[in-house]
């Protein structure tokens, strides 16, 4: 299960894709101290202090200083030069808000750091909440609340479409949104009533003169005119690249089952795509992360460039076959005919983009194989109603507990059922979980034996196989356009495994075998007295070491959690 671990691992997205992302959080980290900080204002002036105090120690020291302003420069500046290898404006409406937030957001950002880091450094003044509120409130008061409206947005798109992909982020979604919507909305307060007790208290103290202000000021328009210059470069660089391809060679990209367009060499088959209003598939945007975008070469492929290593290594994650590519990656310059794999007007037909499950993430889980013992010759010579009246009971009774433990059920095999812990939770929490599942289960079983006494010849008994790790989740097939649409499943050696353990409880006539690795890993210790079994398993070169518990007594007397 473990392995040498990827330098870039697939998914991450190119290196330029990485240090913009980095260079993100750095900036979003300070947007959240500085709103922390102006919420401080609800309680008092010296409150704002304590904190601008903080703050300060860690931005105003030199290593922050250089941290601060060399991820702004950065973010920034890999953010234009991304606009301008643009080869179109067609973008999703996510896309193209954050770009335009990120336009709008300069304009008062560039005022903000001149009238408080600039008079600091050019004229040694003592910047403090005093004076900032003294020259905000009240003239400027819309103005900076606009930007403090615009900043947190950009970051929390970015963040959202960030995260979505990650495994834990469904569940902790709803606990992050509403403190985005908390954290801003106390910064506004913060900062704002903090201003207006100053203004009523006629405590106003402005640190700049007034010849000071001015110059200020005049520093802040030539900056404002230097950046948009440089955007309105940047457009210009854009709309020159789309004119030069009206005047080369077209070629034509040929949709199997679809249209065939024209278009001239140079942007990426997804950008011909939105070109052309050709659905096509792209959950992370185009960052090479997420793999949707990914389409079979049926012709051209020959005269292709190279995948770069950002997309060999996502296309080796998802066992991709030699003629498929990643059309955010992929630059056409001769006649081609192509298949996107994944459908968007198929995704938008059901939850859309908000269901990740769709398209597959991966996610660490632990995974539950419960199997009847015998069940076929207890089966035999019994009426068809008998035996599905006996199953039904069962199923019930299993399910039943494996939902109270909050586990999923996968699927259910006649008298075979797989169960998956840890989807909506952490990967201890599934295994703790898995674990009182099949405490509750001994129960269950007691009550579904006493309730078919007159049916069985002998109890009925349960073998079960336990492992962990990470596997593939996803919703695979019926989409839901006819009215059925496929549940959650988990793909994976993870699940292969659990099913392997699943015979080797019957092996061992055991109740359960778990993997160590799995009850290590969640921070569960088996007593050293207690006995393992090596087994083989398909596809691994080590043998995995397999802890059989004959009954649920002795595994609770066998296992103890270890303390965080």
């Amino acid at each position: 299960m473990t392995g040498k671990k990827d330098k870039h691992p697939p998914g991450a997205g190119t290196l330029e894709q990485r240090i913009r992302l980095s260079a993100g959080l750095v900036l979003f980290t300070f947007v959240l101290l500085h709103f922390l900080n102006h919420s401080l204002g609800n309680i008092s002036l010296a409150a704002l202090d304590w904190g601008q105090d903080l703050r300060y120690r860690i931005w105003h020291s030199t290593v922050g200083g250089w941290v601060l302003y060399g991820a702004l420069f950065t973010h920034a500046g890999l953010a234009l030069w991304k606009t301008a290898r643009r080869r179109t404006l067609r973008m999703p409406l996510w896309e193209a808000t954050q770009i335009v937030l990120g336009l709008l957001i300069p304009y008062v950002l560039i005022k903000h750091i001149f009238a408080t880091r600039g008079a600091e450094i050019a004229f040694g003044s003592y910047i403090d909440y005093r004076h900032e509120l003294s020259v905000l409130w009240p003239s400027g008061a819309l103005l900076q609340s606009t930007l403090l409206i615009l900043v947190w947005l950009h970051g929390c798109i970015g963040l959202h479409y960030w995260l979505r992909m990650k495994g834990w982020y469904a569940q902790a979604k709803p606990t992050l949104f509403i403190l985005a919507m908390i954290i801003p909305l106390l910064a506004l307060t913060g900062w704002i009533s903090a201003a207006r007790r100053l203004f009523l208290a006629n405590a106003t103290k402005i640190n700049v003169t007034a010849a000071q202000k001015a110059e200020l000021l005049q520093w802040t328009e030539w900056t404002q005119y230097g950046f948009y210059a440089l955007v309105a470069l940047v457009f210009g660089v854009f709309g020159a690249r789309k004119a030069f391809g009206y005047l080369r060679k077209r070629i034509t990209i040929r949709y199997l089952d679809s249209r065939t367009v024209k278009t001239p060499p140079g942007p990426t088959l997804l950008e011909i795509s939105r070109m052309k209003g050709i659905p096509h598939m792209s959950i992370c945007g185009g960052r090479a992360r997420c793999s949707t975008c990914r389409t079979v070469i049926l012709s051209g492929k020959a005269d292709l460039d190279r995948p770069s290593a950002t997309e060999t290594n996502v296309l080796k994650r998802i066992g991709a076959s030699a003629n498929v590519r990643l059309a955010c990656q992929l630059r056409p310059t001769t006649d081609m005919v192509v298949r996107p794999l994944f459908s968007a007007g198929r995704a938008l037909s059901r939850d859309g983009l908000h269901d990740r499950y769709r398209w597959g993430v991966e996610q660490k889980i632990a995974v539950m194989f419960i199997d009847l013992r015998g069940f076929t010759s207890l089966s035999e010579g019994k009426l068809p109603f008998d035996v599905v009246f006996i199953l039904n009971r069962y199923v019930d009774g299993v399910v039943g507990i494996i939902r109270k433990n909050g586990g999923m059920v996968d699927k259910i095999m006649g008298d075979g059922i797989m169960a998956l812990f840890g989807v909506e939770t952490s990967f201890e929490a599934g295994v703790r979980a898995a674990l009182a599942t099949l405490d509750d289960l001994s129960d269950e079983l007691a009550r579904v034996n006493e309730d078919l006494t007159s049916h069985l010849a002998a109890p009925l008994k349960v073998a079960v196989g336990m492992h962990g790790g990470t596997a593939i989740l996803g919703r695979i097939g019926l989409d839901g356009k006819n009215g059925v649409a496929s549940g959650l499943t988990a793909l994976g050696d993870v699940v292969n495994v659990a099913a392997r353990l699943e015979g080797v409880a019957k092996e061992e006539n055991a109740v359960a075998a778990i993997s160590r690795e799995v009850l290590t890993e969640s921070g569960h210790m088996v007593d050293p007295d207690f006995g393992t079994r090596a087994v083989a398993i398909r596809g691994r070169v080590a043998p995995l070491e397999v802890v059989c518990f004959q009954s649920i007594e002795i595994m609770n007397t066998a296992l103890t959690r270890s303390e965080p």
